[in-house]
């Protein structure tokens, strides 16, 4: 349980990087925020305009999914996540059309950081 807690607030991270000047959700709805991690973990994140999200951690290597899902809210140019059962994590928001992709560095499970690819892929 420990591992997924830290793996799923590091895949919250998906839709936080690096500083953006007009950064919006709007690309994010409808559409999948996808992470790639160099173990081959696969992250999956679906943000609704009602202020939920939900979505999938497939762990590298591993023949089992994990569901994810909480609430989020924008604070100042922060996307804040609270996953259920998790505590809530900000970072400024990045990503504005989809097709944008970038690199951002995230605590892995193991409290390393671990440089994770992201990317706004078109549709569900």
């Amino acid at each position: 349980m420990r591992l997924m807690r830290s793996v799923l607030v590091a895949a919250l991270s998906l839709g936080t990087a690096l500083p953006a000047l007009a950064a919006s959700m709007e690309p994010r709805f409808g559409n999948t925020m996808l992470g790639i991690r160099p173990d081959g973990t696969v992250l999956k994140l679906y943000y609704n305009a009602d202020h939920t999200f939900s979505g999938e951690i497939i762990p590298g290597g591993s023949p089992v999914t994990y569901e994810a899902k909480g609430t989020w809210t924008l604070k100042g140019e922060e996307l804040c996540v609270v996953p259920e059962n998790g505590p809530e994590s900000c970072a400024v928001l990045k990503g504005d059309h989809v097709g944008d992709k970038w690199e951002t560095t995230v605590q892995g499970a193991d409290g390393k950081p671990v440089v994770q690819k992201i990317e706004i892929v078109e549709g569900r």
